[in-house]
């Protein structure tokens, strides 16, 4: 696809991104409407809106996925500000377009804007002025997918986190990094503003190309933690098996990741998805049955847990932050636990129920 287009075709990884982000967001609108008056989307690369196709790009699909959402809203209003920020504008002007289209009677309570800018700048902008007013940000999604990695300044992502309530996606563009980080020119100073860091000039040196990859990854996260408490990154692979680049998701709300990992087992069903080793300690390729997947979650449980006593509140959270599971199936894998004698319980009043509170002494 030349950079210089205005629509070009959609990739089936593509496809497989915007899916995860409209599970995501199905799940992540009725959690945030539900105690917020205002919920705030940006799309920092947003895209002219559409593939050659005719396929919705990220702008339309998170309209479309609020608006379904908003419909069954009857409690309290809330209102959905859409921040879609695109460079080119050919682009900014076609998304323009596709929306007005594809949406000629947008609800009242939905404010967007198709912005032709660039994303640094536009995005040093709004948080100056919140900074310099002390305003808080309201709870905000942010979906940052750049061609490449020039633009996008890991500042701009610090300062959109340290809002209690604010969410990122990024499209880590490995190929593109790789590609291009050997090279001893003005793209280095563009490589420290994005690792926000200048420790990768020292990676960049490795030859082995899988050593790379794990170094650079690693660092990535490292960074991320530095901003966030709950990180993890999804390796997305293309039709030839190869890395296509690494989906980074940074919450400071454990239920932020528990909905992101849901969002990718769905689209996903077999979970035949990688979870990186920057985030998890291994690289996990996840593929088995709902039956397995139970047996393999106790057998994770067990080897974490063992000779210790805890809650399940606290099992469900290693699930969640550290394993590759996207829930804890608790009535099962714990249930598989007992049935081995591995479990002892205390503090329910049924065998085979993990009640809130209750202790698990794990043999």
């Amino acid at each position: 696809m030349p950079i210089t287009s205005t629509i070009w075709s959609i990739e089936p990884h593509t496809a497989m991104k915007h899916e995860i982000l409209r599970q995501y967001l199905k799940a992540w609108l009725p959690i945030l409407s539900r105690n917020n008056s205002r919920i705030i989307y940006i799309d920092g690369f947003a895209g002219p809106g559409e593939y050659s196709g005719g396929e919705p790009g990220s702008p339309i699909i998170a309209l479309e996925t609020t608006i379904e959402h908003s419909l069954h809203l009857h409690e309290r209003p809330v209102e959905f500000v859409f921040l879609f920020i695109e460079k080119d504008k050919a682009r900014a002007d076609h998304l323009r377009m596709v929306i007005e289209k594809r949406f000629p009677k947008i609800p009242k309570n939905f404010i967007y804007h198709p912005l032709h800018a660039d994303f640094k700048q536009q995005m040093d902008d709004l948080l100056k002025d919140l900074e310099s007013k002390n305003l808080n940000l309201a709870p905000t999604f942010a979906f940052l997918d750049p061609f490449g990695y020039g633009a996008l300044p890991f500042d701009i992502i610090a300062r959109i986190m340290r809002f209690r309530k604010c969410e990122v996606l990024i499209n880590f563009s490995y190929n593109s990094i790789n590609r291009f980080i050997e090279a001893k020119d003005g793209r280095e100073e563009i490589f420290d503003e994005f690792f926000g860091i200048t420790d990768w000039r020292a990676i960049r040196q490795i030859t082995d190309s899988s050593e790379r990859l794990k170094r650079l990854t690693e660092l990535y996260t490292s960074q991320l933690k530095t901003i966030a408490k709950f990180v993890r990154s999804f390796e997305m692979d293309d039709i030839s098996g190869n890395v296509a680049y690494y989906l980074f998701f940074a919450s400071n709300n454990i239920n932020g990741l528990k909905y992101m990992k849901q969002a990718m087992s769905k689209v996903d069903p077999r979970y035949s998805y990688h979870f990186s080793d920057t985030t998890a300690g291994q690289r996990y390729l996840i593929e088995f049955d709902s039956k397995r997947g139970k047996e393999s979650q106790a057998d994770c449980i067990y080897s974490q847990f063992k000779g210790n006593t805890v809650t399940p509140e606290i099992i469900e959270e290693f699930v969640i932050a550290e394993s590759p599971f996207p829930q804890l199936w608790k009535r099962d894998s714990l249930k598989v636990l007992e049935r081995r004698n591995l479990i002892e319980v205390e503090g329910r009043s049924r065998r085979g129920t993990y009640p809130p509170g209750c202790r698990i002494r794990f043999r």
